[in-house]
């Protein structure tokens, strides 16, 4: 949960410009070089979404003196407003502007397909049993497990992400297969090994497994390294590195964590973990 509280979650760059939109210029929350031209009459400014275009008025020849004459009268008429009108007219332009950045989405999404991650299963044409949508990123078992052990998923994390329980009688074990239930989007695996009696425990499973999916979505992990296994202390704990870098990002990390177990029943469980962060390493 430390890592997640690092990275929460970040406006979109539309988001940005409608709440610059939405802030009264009197009010000393937006500097005057970020905030856009009340006159700009294209989106070519500021992240491209500055201000609707405006349509001339009726009986508008187009010549060039008509222009001229459209943009003097709509520079007294937005002289003449006062500052609440003027708030409410970016407000509603700031609006329009985001309705008409999601037709646009949405315009581009019927065109090329939406894209998703869910494995469809194959259509059963009446025949056979209907396979319910994954949205995890599991590889084939016979591909190399995320880890870093060099064993294969089906011969490491594989039986474990399958049952939701770790009876390996190393704790490190669990430190791989919760790894690489983070990076295969497997949050019901990382609820199913953490200790209810621990401080990483949510009753809201709702909310926690998808502030864990949030996660998952948001960081690339990169690589895992087990440091030092102490399965005999009190309580047992293991030490290790995960470099990831934030999508959207060139920002390279290194979180060093020391994790705490306790084994109920045979099971491992997670407990609690102190994080630090680094530079990565060369």
């Amino acid at each position: 949960r430390g890592a997640t509280r690092l990275f929460p979650r970040m406006m979109s760059r539309s988001s940005a410009a409608v709440l610059l939109l939405a802030l009264p210029a009197a009010s000393g929350l937006v500097p005057a070089s970020l905030r856009p031209p009340a006159q700009t009459a294209s989106r070519a400014g500021w992240c491209g979404l500055c201000q609707a275009p405006q349509a001339p008025p009726r009986g508008s020849t187009g010549d060039a003196e008509s222009d001229a004459e459209v943009a003097r009268r709509r520079a007294e008429y937005l002289e003449s407003l006062t500052p609440e009108e003027r708030q409410k007219r970016q407000v509603g332009l700031a609006k329009r502007l985001s309705a008409d950045v999601s037709g646009q989405r949405r315009d581009v999404i019927k065109r090329k397909g939406k894209r998703t991650e869910r494995k469809t299963a194959a259509a059963g044409r009446g025949f056979g049993v209907q396979r319910s949508l994954k949205y995890d990123r599991r590889p084939k078992p016979s591909a190399p497990c995320g880890c870093g052990s060099d064993q294969s998923y089906a011969d490491c994390c594989l039986p474990q992400h399958e049952s939701g329980v770790c009876t390996d009688p190393e704790p490190a074990a669990l430190v791989r297969a919760r790894y690489t239930a983070y990076l295969y989007r497997l949050p019901d695996f990382l609820m199913a090994t953490t200790d209810p009696e621990g401080d990483e425990y949510q009753h809201d499973a709702a909310a926690w497994k998808k502030s864990l999916l949030q996660f998952c979505d948001q960081i690339d992990f990169r690589r895992l390294e087990v440091e030092r296994a102490e399965p005999d202390a009190d309580p047992p704990a293991v030490s290790f590195r995960v470099s990831f870098v934030q999508k959207g990002t060139i920002n390279l990390c290194d979180a060093v964590e020391r994790s705490e177990f306790a084994r109920r029943d045979g099971k491992w469980l997670y407990t609690r973990g102190d994080v630090r962060y680094e530079a990565p390493r060369e």
